[in-house]
């Protein structure tokens, strides 16, 4: 564009010139007629691009892979100077990063037009993503001039790892013991009622007791305290040397798909549940808004640290109290982790394995040396290989021996 430009002002010049120095009618009339050429074309670009408005609307920014992101998208031409204008030859960029969905195309808008999209896409890598910029480019019929404006800002979305359903999970002991209570009062219904108390705004109507507010002619809620259990830790190993494969068929994504329905399954049970990894960390808690909070961190994670899970495993181990689950999630088939946990279980810590076997990735060691170290050490194990449904890996350790098998 630039040069078609220079050339048409160099020439313009030299007409002008040449008209001055001759004054002859004829080169003067190239003279204005070259001139309003170029003052149209910049108008008209301008103008093309100017009084546009675009909206962008979505139902949630917080979706799991496998789910539909469904957005509207409306481009309007505004009312104002140059309403009668028409908007032809508009290109749409959008640079958003979302894997397949983008606002891009070329069309035209009439006077006060308007031009509405619905965009579906398929959400199939987790991750933070955004949604724009968006950039209308138009030019002049002569294409002298491009010009380019931003219509809107980028937004973000976060798309949640798949948490695959899970029938049963073997069983995960940590029962406090002589069963007590823990004395902690909380916001949320479980199966230990402590005690009645009156009605404050914002308290739910589901925990109103009926009977004591029928008998005290005022409205009365019930308080709950912890179950007796103990909590349930999720050690997710993101050491970047044991991990093999690559997109969605990698142990990273297993490993991270596996982390995601386990926290759910066991946030379901009502069961206190953290995360710990190499490069994230939660404090155990219960509830929905738990699930949320694990699924934002795994939806983040990579598989990019130089810390091993052994290393890891003794870095953390003042948060595994007695009775305590913990729940090893790793790809690496070394054994100085496993001895690790062996000696956890000497505490009273109790210690599961999901082993994701990376030789089905990739290149990588065999994991019998291994599943014969947590054999012997009696730490119940899960194997999931490329290709198995979770539902079924992870139903009970004994299923899962008869898989590899």
């Amino acid at each position: 564009m630039w040069r078609k430009l220079a050339a048409l002002l160099g020439l313009w010049l030299i007409l002008l010139l040449l008209a001055l120095s001759t004054g002859w009618n004829a080169v003067w009339l190239l003279v204005y007629t070259l001139g309003l050429l170029l003052a149209g074309s910049a108008l008209w670009a301008n103008w093309n691009v100017g009084g546009l408005e675009l909206r962008r609307r979505h139902r949630a920014t917080r979706v799991q892979v496998g789910d539909t992101f469904v957005e509207q998208a409306i481009l309007e031409s505004l009312p104002g100077i140059g309403q009668w204008w028409p908007r032809l030859w508009l290109e749409l960029h959008d640079s958003s990063d979302l894997p397949g969905h983008h606002l891009d195309g070329v069309l035209s808008l009439g006077p006060v037009g308007r031009r509405v999209w619905e965009l579906r896409s398929v959400c199939t890598r987790r991750g933070r993503f955004t949604l724009g910029p968006v950039w209308v480019t138009s030019g002049d019929p002569f294409g002298i001039f491009r010009t380019s404006r931003k219509l809107a800002d980028g937004t973000t979305v976060v798309v949640f790892p798949k948490a695959v359903p899970l029938p049963a999970f073997g069983r995960v002991p940590g029962e406090l013991p002589g069963g007590a209570l823990q004395g902690v009062r909380v916001q949320f219904s479980t199966p230990n009622v402590t005690s009645v108390r009156d009605y404050r705004p914002g308290d739910a109507f589901n925990r109103i007791h009926w009977p004591t507010t029928a008998r005290t002619n005022r409205l009365m809620v019930r308080e709950f305290e912890l179950d007796p259990t103990a909590d349930v830790w999720i050690v997710l190993d993101l050491h970047v040397d044991a991990h093999t494969g690559s997109g969605l068929e990698s142990t990273e994504e297993y490993a991270v798909t596996a982390c995601a329905s386990l926290a759910r399954h066991l946030l379901d049970q009502g069961r206190a549940v953290g995360l710990v990894s190499q490069t994230a960390t939660l404090p155990a808690d219960r509830g929905p808004r738990q699930a949320e909070r694990i699924l934002e961190v795994l939806a983040l994670v990579r598989a990019s640290s130089s810390l091993t899970l052994a290393a890891l495993l003794s870095a953390e181990t003042s948060r595994f109290a007695r009775s305590s689950t913990l729940i090893v999630i790793t790809p690496d088939t070394s054994e100085g982790w496993a001895r690790f946990c062996q000696a956890l279980n000497g505490r009273g810590v109790h210690s599961t394995a999901v082993l994701i076997e990376a030789a089905t990735f990739g290149q990588a060691p065999s994991t019998l040396l291994l599943v014969s170290s947590l054999a012997a050490a009696h730490i119940p194990m899960y194997l999931v290989k490329r290709g198995d449904r979770l539902e079924h890996a992870l139903a009970s350790p004994r299923a899962a021996m008869w898989t590899r098998q």
